[in-house]
Parts: structure tokens; sequence; C-alpha cells
């Protein structure tokens, strides 16, 4: 798939019938744009935290508008313009509630910027093509107590993200088995051979980058997916060089893991 498609299939990035049309010399221009949104989001992220801790509402307000400015520059108007209703009505609700909003806000904003750059960087390996099995479009009739289901195992040092995690997924068909540590799930391999790999990044003694190359070194092959709510560019990279498929933003959205989840089961 093109970037051009990779980008259109974004759902947060709205297009016209005519910016659908774009000319190459347009395209490159909105490319640009992109890029400059991924490598500034980051330090917008840092700013409106700050104007968090501060509880100054018109501080949040004005780092908000900034990076609703961004959003409309790169066409994820109704982001935008969802955020914008919320500031609109500051003045009536309390800190607490202003920073459970920006939160989710936050988290919605990083995935974006990490949907755009696996869009705009991420190349499907050769030998990962060559070995892509055909997706069946027939109904699966088989009794669900006799179903085989594909097995995830999800890595992470927080007990409570786990259960979040599998609570997510209550309604996906698919066997989650969890290890707590990178150390913990290198020994579940020796038993189990699962389809995907969600592996949070921030755990202590082996994190999940440097378990994802053990992994590959080992044979692994099944796709990657990243729990992170960190969406610089250098981060990004290091997890491409893995061979990571995707992102699933801390802290969880329900809907979101579902969603992303099933694209590879």
């Amino acid at each position: 798939m093109k970037i051009r498609e990779k980008i259109f299939n974004i759902p947060e990035l709205v297009f016209s019938e005519e910016l659908q049309k774009m000319t190459p010399e347009q395209w490159n221009r909105y490319e640009e744009i992109l890029q400059v949104f991924i490598f500034t989001f980051p330090t917008k992220e840092m700013k409106l935290k700050s104007a968090m801790n501060s509880r100054n509402k018109n501080a949040i307000s004005n780092q908000l508008m900034e990076i609703i400015e961004m959003l409309r520059e790169i066409q994820a108007h109704d982001l935008a313009e969802e955020c914008l209703k919320r500031i609109n009505s500051f003045e009536e609700i309390k800190p607490e509630s202003i920073e459970s909003y920006v939160s989710y806000f936050l988290s919605s904003v990083t995935a974006l910027s990490l949907d755009i750059q696996m869009a705009l960087h991420y190349v499907e390996p050769i030998s990962k093509m060559q070995n892509v099995e055909p997706i069946s479009n027939q109904i699966d009739e088989t009794p669900q107590e006799k179903r085989t289901f594909k097995s995830i195992l999800a890595v992470d040092d927080d007990v409570y993200c786990i259960h979040l995690f599998k609570a997510a997924l209550k309604d996906v068909p698919c066997k989650i088995i969890a290890a707590n540590s990178g150390k913990e799930a290198l020994e579940m391999l020796n038993k189990i051979k699962p389809q995907l790999f969600v592996l949070d990044i921030d755990m202590p003694e082996m994190n999940g980058i440097e378990l994802a190359k053990r992994l590959r070194k080992q044979g692994q092959n099944a796709p990657i997916i990243f729990l992170t709510g960190n969406a610089t560019m250098e981060y990004v990279k290091e997890c491409l060089q893995v061979e990571c498929s995707d992102f699933i933003v801390k802290p969880i959205n329900p809907q979101n893991v579902a969603s992303r989840i099933k694209k590879y089961l």
C-alpha cells in the first residue's frame, strides 16, 4: 500500500474530494506538514502537561489551541473541533474533569501521531510479504467451543494494565497469555507459540524493545504491537527497527485496543 493510501485510511484525517486529488507538489507539501506535526507534537504535549500541573485554565486553553491549529493543518478537523467545544466550556468544568479530558485528548493525538509515522515510515519486510497467507472472506461456522483461537502474549510489568487489556478484549475471540517481565515471556516461549505479541516498552531489567530484539533473533516473526505513550520520532524509529506492526497508546482505551487487535487475528 502506498503512503498516500495509508494516510487516507487514518480515520481521524478527513479529506475532501478536492484534497484527495492533490498534485505531486501539493502532496509533497502536505507530507512536510505531517512531518512538522509529528516532530512538534511531543514538545507541545510537554508544555500542555506543564500547564496542567499549574491548573491554570488560561494556560491550558492556550496550549490546547496551539495543538488544535496543528490538527487543522493536517486535516484532523473533527478531533480539533471536539477539543474546541470542550475549551469553550472550561469555565464551567471542575479542574479534575479538565485533567481527565486533556489526558484523553492527548492519548488520541498521540495515537494519531503514531499512525501517521507508521504510514510514512513503515515498510513491510520482504520476508513477511512472501509468507503472508490470504485472508478468507468466508464466515467461520465452527461452533465457538470448538474453535482454536489465536493466542496473544501480552507482556507488561503493570498487572492492572494487563487486566485492562484483557477486559478490552473480552468480546474478541482470542486467547490471552500474560507475562509480567521480558524474562518470564522468553521462558514461556518454550511451551507456546503466540500469533501476536503485545509488549509494554517501559519495563525494568528488559524493556519492550530489548525483548522484541530477542524475539526476532529467536526467529519469532509474529506481529509485535507496542504499548506506549511516547510519540517522538526517534522513539518510533527504534520500534520500527524491530519490525513492530502497530502501537496501542496508554492509558488504554478499550475501543481502540479491540479495533487494533482485530486486524491481526
